[in-house]
């Protein structure tokens, strides 16, 4: 069964750009640590008990209620509308892939989620992640953040995984609601250069092409000069290897060429939970007369 572990710590950056806890810090109230814990733990129950709907109507309670009265509030009413559109496309990437995380986390017997909350640490970023660029926005009535460090431990008897990531939140109208991926919100970067999480959720990876077959061009396809790309979708199974492979687009002259290849690919399999999982994907094959 997936347990729900609830510790407070205090988060600093070090040097190389890491974060790390550090015990005696001032953290939160607790009762703050007590309303997150319940709104996390509503969301976990619901999908252990197979319940989807209130599953997601639960994961709705992170969410800004009225995000342009807000923004404007305490950005500046010139801001309010533009950070309201973004914030709405940030959400949408928070809820779908926070869901598939806790459904991970509940398929997986063996995984605790453990969450470390403390008070935020400003809306000023004093580090820049790569590709990331400062907006140099700041707000004109300042809210009270908090920053909240999510670890999933798989630990069995043949092996450990862990997986780790962090957002920013603010309490608004009795409930805690995102508002940004990492230890600052949004807004402090401009817009595109924010992060995002991953769509298929923080306990998955994807599947890794490791060995491809380059496919042959059939004769007749050659003598009539025809050129093009095969878009074909992939069943990768546990173990890496193509299960089925279907044609999405491309001439008829060149797909069984391409499917023939991509069949002998071979895959580090993707994994859910921390565990091996069937997943799909798409390869383009490239059909280019010399």
């Amino acid at each position: 069964m997936a347990v729900l572990l609830l510790s407070v710590a205090a988060v600093v950056p070090t040097g190389d750009g890491t974060e790390v806890f550090r015990a005696g810090q001032t953290p939160p109230a607790p009762q703050s640590n007590d309303e997150f814990r319940a709104q996390v733990s509503a969301i976990v129950q619901a999908y252990r008990a197979g319940d989807t709907t209130k599953g997601r109507q639960s994961i709705e309670q992170f969410r800004l209620p009225n995000p342009q009265a807000w923004f404007s509030e305490h950005l500046g009413p010139q801001q309010g509308a533009d950070l309201a559109i973004r914030y709405d496309r940030l959400y949408a990437n928070f809820a779908e892939s926070f869901e598939h995380t806790v459904q991970a986390i509940v398929a997986n017997h063996n995984a605790d989620l453990d969450i470390n909350v403390e008070s935020g640490k400003g809306e000023t970023p004093t580090i820049v992640r790569r590709g990331a660029k400062l907006s140099g926005v700041v707000s004109v009535k300042p809210a009270d953040l908090f920053y909240c460090h999510f670890k999933i431990i798989v630990q069995t008897k043949d092996h450990s995984y862990t997986s780790s990531w962090a957002h920013t939140f603010v309490h608004q109208d009795g409930a805690f609601r995102f508002m940004g991926f990492g230890g600052w919100p949004f807004w402090a970067w401009q817009d595109g250069t924010e992060g995002a999480d991953p769509k298929g959720g923080s306990f998955s990876t994807p599947p890794v092409l490791m060995s491809r077959v380059d496919p042959g061009y059939p004769h007749e396809a050659r003598s009539k000069k025809v050129e093009g790309v095969v878009v074909v979708r992939l069943l990768i199974d546990k173990e890496g290897f193509v299960k089925r492979a279907d044609v999405l687009s491309g001439d008829p002259l060149l797909t069984d060429a391409a499917l023939h290849a991509v069949r002998q690919w071979r895959y580090k399999s993707a994994t859910l939970g921390g565990e091996p999982s069937e997943s799909e994907a798409t390869a383009n094959i490239n059909f280019t007369l010399h």
